[in-house]
């Protein structure tokens, strides 16, 4: 079971990731792969409601789901949406993915080979991942419109789920929100998303959860410096990530 305080912080992370933001009508519908499967079938739910022409899928196996898909994710969230009734002709699949930003660098040349409209694309990712997954869009892709949703779960669902999982589960989730967090501050100086303030109520609680031993995918000081050094920064300022 959550302590009580740490459902409070994670309610913060929860309250400032989730946008909620209305969509109109797009080209394209785009599932971010991970192990969520209520992905593809929300795609799919939007696609048969007539809110984008086709569907590309992006995904290879990530940190996670290689530990548990025999297939690519978006060869796995293929199979769900024909399930769904979605034509196959209708989805297409980036397959070598491993993290989101590469979701949107690697489906540009698909894109442009297959001559598939995408000068609006609906993205379908977490729910705790809105905000991140939308400013890496928007950074990679500038000359689109982009808009973002998922399946709409509340934070009450999400706690529930939560704690049936094991112990390991649990950590490995909250880690995730945790560096999820210290991204939003991290990659824009990279230009890897764009820049978006993180609310005080989430910066308090991802220092409060990082010492508290969420910090599995925390990225180590060390690892900045060498990521700055092989990348450059696009920000003159010294970046300050570890108050």
């Amino acid at each position: 079971m959550l302590l009580t305080q740490e459902k409070q912080y994670l309610e913060k992370i929860w309250n400032y990731m989730v946008l909620n933001e209305p969509y109109p009508p797009c080209d394209l519908i785009m599932g971010c792969g991970c192990a969520n499967l209520t992905i593809p079938v929300t795609c799919s739910e939007l696609f048969k409601q007539g809110m984008g022409k086709n569907i590309l899928f992006a995904g290879g196996l990530g940190k996670l789901t290689k530990e548990i898909f025999a297939q690519s994710e978006a060869e796995v969230y293929q199979k769900i949406a024909i399930e769904q009734g979605v034509p196959p002709n209708r989805i297409f699949l980036e397959k070598e993915s491993t993290n989101t930003g590469d979701n949107f660098r690697l489906s540009i040349p698909l894109l442009n080979q297959n001559k598939i409209p995408a000068a609006s694309i609906l993205i379908v990712h977490n729910r705790l991942s809105e905000r991140r997954t939308l400013s890496a869009a928007k950074a990679i892709l500038p000359h689109q419109k982009i808009y973002i949703t998922s399946a709409k779960i509340t934070f009450n669902d999400f706690v529930q789920k939560l704690e049936k999982r094991t112990t390991a589960e649990v950590h490995s989730i909250i880690s995730v929100m945790v560096g999820d967090i210290q991204r939003m501050m991290v990659y824009p100086q990279f230009g890897w998303q764009i820049h978006q303030p993180v609310s005080r109520e989430a910066l308090e609680s991802y220092f409060y959860l990082k010492q508290n031993g969420y910090d599995a995918y925390i990225i180590s000081e060390e690892k900045i410096d060498q990521m700055i050094e092989h990348y450059g920064i696009v920000e003159n300022e010294k970046p300050n990530y570890f108050q």
